[in-house]
């Protein structure tokens, strides 16, 4: 339980203490309640993430209950109607401690993209990322049980990127290629140095993170952020001028 609370200090403060520098010197800083609208959703997914792991390893914070990882991982030996539960739960529990905090460092660092965007986007390119990186599962030839968000994590890197009005067509295909590069490189560096990560107790679903990203991709593409802000902000067109 002391573990939890620190790693939720840590984790809030250093949002809330981190702001960024402004543009000018003449520009005044802005005010750590402005701040934290600005990092509001990063914060939320943040602590959700670290209250799920409490609760599934029944308040040690150390070790996950298997019976609760087995109910709520998404497995392929499962039946279909487990699949609908499933399919949400094994975002927010997380095999072990590595796992956890690797991925709320990314949600950490997921905030620069809230600030940009905002929480509405940020939130859409979070599930969208996690749930494209679902078909992961169907890559493996075993029987496995995949679960974290590092699918919807990898999808805020890729929006990070990507998530531009102006990019075209051929950097928006640049990207997919090096986030694929990305993934190739990391899936060859597990290779050598072990088929299972057995430290670990985990293997990395380099393909759930690869799919996480490409999910994000096409969502910014199909839906622009100038579609998102004429929508969200009561944008009105200047009145002509008299004839």
């Amino acid at each position: 339980m002391i573990i939890f609370f620190i790693s939720v200090a840590v984790y809030v403060g250093l949002l809330i203490i981190i702001k960024p520098a402004p543009i000018s010197l003449k520009s005044i800083p802005i005010t750590y309640r402005e701040n934290i609208k600005s990092v509001w959703a990063s914060m939320f997914s943040g602590f959700f993430v670290l209250l799920v792991f409490l609760l599934t390893t029944n308040l040690g914070f150390i070790a996950i209950d298997e019976n609760l990882y087995n109910a709520f991982a998404l497995s392929d030996g499962d039946q279909f109607s487990k699949w609908l539960l499933q399919s949400t739960t094994h975002l927010f529990i997380h095999g072990n401690l590595v796992h956890l905090a690797a991925n709320v460092v990314g949600l950490g660092l997921a905030s620069a993209y809230e600030r940009r965007v905002g929480a509405k986007r940020y939130f859409a390119v979070l599930l969208v990322g996690g749930l494209a990186s679902i078909p992961s599962i169907f890559f493996y030839s075993e029987n496995i049980a995949v679960c974290g968000i590092s699918g919807g994590v990898f999808g805020l890197a890729a929006a990070y990127f990507t998530d531009e009005e102006e990019l075209t067509t051929k950097e928006w295909l640049t990207a997919i290629l090096l986030f694929l590069f990305l993934v190739l490189m990391l899936a060859l560096e597990t290779e050598f140095k072990d088929r299972s990560n057995e430290a670990l107790d985990i293997k990395i679903d380099h393909i759930g993170h690869f799919l996480g990203a490409l999910g994000a991709i096409l969502y910014c593409r199909l839906k622009r952020q100038c579609l998102t802000r004429a929508s969200a902000g009561k944008i009105k067109a200047p009145a002509s001028p008299p004839l």
